[in-house]
């Protein structure tokens, strides 16, 4: 029985890690509040994420802080283009379901196959930023490459995301306060998979 609530048994391991979720996914909320900080949240929270599956990683809210700072230009400059692409996609499908004429239907198909492969870039983007230092032009071509190469791990990614999301949207409310935490974290162990894959390490000057 004190073998259960020693510090060292995986009871305790999986109440501390479940805590730790619980306090990212709130920074992350937080530090997200301004919209055009989503950026570097997102680069901090997967960041985070990954220490957490290698079980690495100390004192969380400094590391989160330090990672934020650390990537907040790049981070912020990646997702004002992402908020702007993501926006005219948006527009563009809007202003198609509005017309009435016989290619609407083509290019709302067209839209949103631009729709979902943006997203698929997307989904690589920010843990890739977190994982490895690169050039903007190269780590967005990364993503690009890697959301093609791995396609069904890509499809399985984003099922991930538009499940939890919709558990909070249309199962329970409160759920969407953890969903950052759990969706990063389940993301992290594909994606260390497919990096490991491409032979690359956390922290390396290039990737």
């Amino acid at each position: 029985m004190s073998r259960i609530f020693s510090l060292d048994s995986p009871l305790w391991m999986l109440l501390n890690k479940i805590t730790d979720v619980i306090i990212l996914s709130l920074l992350f909320i937080v530090t997200s509040i301004p919209i055009v900080t989503a950026g570097a949240s997102l680069t901090a929270l997967y960041y985070n994420m990954f220490r957490l599956a290698d079980n690495t990683e100390g004192n969380i809210v400094r590391g989160y802080f330090q990672k934020f700072r650390e990537n907040f230009k790049t981070a912020t400059f990646v997702w004002l283009i992402c908020l702007v692409i993501g926006g005219m996609l948006a527009g563009d499908l809007y202003i198609c379901i509005k017309m009435n004429i016989p290619a609407a239907s083509f290019l709302m198909a067209f839209f949103t196959m631009a729709g979902v492969i943006f997203m698929a870039i997307v989904t690589y983007l920010f843990p890739l930023l977190s994982y490895c230092n690169g050039s903007v032009r190269k780590i967005v071509f990364m993503a690009f490459m890697m959301s093609v190469k791995e396609i069904f791990r890509t499809v399985f990614l984003m099922f991930i995301t538009i499940i939890m999301i919709a558990v909070g949207v249309f199962v329970t409310a409160p759920f969407l306060v953890v969903t950052p935490g759990i969706v990063a974290l389940s993301h992290v162990y594909v994606f260390k998979e497919i990096f490991r894959k491409y032979d690359m390490k956390a922290g390396e000057a290039e990737c």
